[in-house]
């Protein structure tokens, strides 16, 4: 195998444990504050960079390989045929022998630092095969240890410990001769992490899903499966005397979760952070003619995607709407005309009305009607209860649509909650037109307001922010797909200490679809979040992310967040 640089990690874990969760989400954290390439494979497969993201569904510029595909495919039909116990776990195994050699490909093709996978067919069929065939004995560590070699160099098993095993002669045999052919789907990882939970609180979180429920999800498999994952971690630590990171998953929230699999991690990783620690972050967006005459664009992008509204991209260098984006970016001015599109589209082109259309366009308005739908819920909900000031902050602010629309209403129905209203905005507000205009419209409806201009990421700025709070309603909206990774973290986790206790965190993120590849190429550089990869990260950073339930407009790119932040837990009392 040729990723030596690479650090592939394992998570394992019975049903239930947050397993899946916790390998798509840990190296996001690892890229944020490692700054180093990171990726997952397990449903699907993902690189994530400091400063941007490489491989996310629906946004492979540059493929996949053909065994992450084939893994996709077994998956699906492992699913449909779980109630077969004699052709289940056989495709149980074919999804993770691709799914390992996809990652391995993956780790090579972008140079990833670390590599972390749900599950590894080594550790993990050694941790279901017994719910499938019965044996007299259980499988002692040693003689997992044996059936690690057995699989890895085709040594021989004794007959004894033949005995208390799955037969493994075929998968020997397979496994040896797709060695011989270059395949990479049997290896034992670098590193390890095991979710042990309980079976029945497995089982009851199980029960709370909307999802079929397995045959093989009952306390008597998960109860075989626990014990035979326990003891394939101390057959690996063995035979390989490496550590591996044993975490107590029922008795921690999934931030301290992601915290000690991260604290595990950060010496192994050691020196590729301080490699990656010397490149330079940064965007260089090209925009127009330059962009659409790059030959990667046009026939790995624009032909494949055609249909896919990437055919829509070529019609901005026509359409008023379009030169704006070209001109200036996503600028408030040009988000000002997404959001107003309402008010102006009886006047507009039929060029324009392409515009409105392109997927990542329309994601952007339909944020702007849940984000109104829900500030105005919270707003009226705080002012009804409370009875001091509520103290809303918000950056960046462009216009500030999602906030204005609701306090007009409220005000308008209630006009002595202005005075207890205070907002403070911050932002860049590079042309000057911002701070104006968001002063008139406070001024109007009778609020206490200020706005700070300035980078939100540098300390200058945030002194100034920080003497407005603690702040009840907080908002980070819009930027989370464009800041490099690194400060995203810093900014989520700085904010959270200039809350108030019961104060909520009002965010979002994108996820990839066709606009992402074409961003790509014009050199965009941008953070792709899953729902769970987000909520996640806002864990990270003190807040009960995954509480926090998304809502997501009708193409599913981008996601909302209500979320509160997290009280630390009180330290122990001291003894003695």
């Amino acid at each position: 195998m040729s990723t030596t640089n690479t650090l592939k990690v394992a998570v394992l874990g019975i049903d239930g444990s947050g397993k899946s969760s916790l390998a798509q989400a840990l190296p996001v954290v690892l890229a944020a504050e490692l700054e180093i390439v990171a990726g997952a494979a397990g449903d699907d497969y993902w690189v994530f960079g400091p400063d941007q993201d490489h491989l996310a569904p629906r946004f492979r510029p540059k493929g996949l390989p053909l065994a992450g595909g084939l893994s996709r495919l077994a998956r699906r039909w492992a699913k449909r045929s779980t109630g077969n116990p004699q052709l289940y776990p056989y495709l149980r195994l074919a999804q993770m022998l691709f799914q390992d050699d996809a990652a391995v490909s993956i780790a090579r093709r972008y140079q990833a630092a670390a590599m972390v996978s749900d599950g590894n067919l080594i550790l993990s069929a050694t941790g279901r095969a017994g719910n499938y065939r019965q044996h007299k004995e259980r499988a002692t560590p040693h003689d997992i240890q044996a059936a690690y070699r057995h699989l890895l160099s085709n040594s021989a098993l004794d007959a004894e410990t033949a005995s208390r095993l799955p037969a493994l002669g075929a998968a020997a045999t397979v496994s040896d001769w797709l060695r011989r052919i270059g395949f990479d789907g049997v290896w034992l990882p670098d590193a390890v992490i095991f979710l042990d939970l309980p079976p029945e609180t497995a089982l009851e979180r199980i029960g709370r899903r909307d999802d079929h429920v397995d045959a093989h999800e009952n306390l008597q498999d998960m109860t075989h499966a626990r014990e035979s994952y326990a003891k394939a971690v101390a057959a690996f630590r063995s035979l390989t005397g490496r550590s591996a990171c044993v975490i107590q998953a029922a008795e921690k929230t999934p931030g301290e979760i992601l915290r000690e699999a991260f604290d595990y991690l950060q010496p192994q990783l050691a020196k590729a952070a301080e490699a990656a620690r010397q490149k330079v972050l940064g965007t260089s967006p090209e925009a127009g003619l330059k962009t659409a005459l790059k030959p990667g664009y046009v026939f790995r992008y624009l032909l494949p995607k055609f249909f896919s509204h990437a055919w829509r991209e070529l019609t901005f260098p026509l359409s008023k709407t379009g030169k704006l984006l070209l001109k200036e970016g996503y600028s408030a001015g040009v988000m000002r005309v997404i959001y107003e599109q309402d008010e102006t589209t009886s006047d507009a082109g039929l060029l324009d009305h392409v515009f409105y259309r392109y997927p990542l366009h329309r994601a952007v308005y339909d944020r702007l009607q849940i984000l109104t739908k829900r500030l105005h819920e919270e707003i009226a909900a705080r002012l009804r209860t409370g009875r001091g000031r509520l103290r809303i902050f918000t950056a960046p602010s462009g216009f500030a649509y999602d906030l204005f629309r609701p306090l007009e209403e409220i005000i308008e129905a209630n006009p002595k909650a202005a005075g207890r209203i205070e907002l403070v905005a911050a932002d860049l507000d590079p042309h000057g037109v911002l701070g104006p205009e968001l002063t008139a419209r406070s001024k109007k409806l009778g609020i206490k307001f200020r706005i700070i201009q300035g980078d939100i990421t540098a300390r200058p700025t945030r002194e100034e922010i920080a003497k407005q709070g603690p702040y009840d309603i907080a908002l980070f909206v819009g930027l989370s797909s464009w800041l490099p990774k690194p400060q995203t973290v810093a900014h989520l986790a700085w904010l959270k200490g200039h809350l108030a206790p019961d104060a909520v965190l009002v965010t979002d993120c994108f996820s990839a679809d066709t606009y992402a590849e074409g961003g790509r190429y014009a050199g965009y550089r941008a953070s792709y979040y899953s729902p769970i990869a987000y909520q996640a990260l806002l864990e990270w950073c003190g807040y009960a992310g995954l509480e926090a339930a998304p809502a997501s407009g009708r193409d599913r790119i981008n996601h909302v967040f209500v979320s509160r932040a997290r009280v630390a837990k009180p330290e122990p009392a001291a003894t003695g």
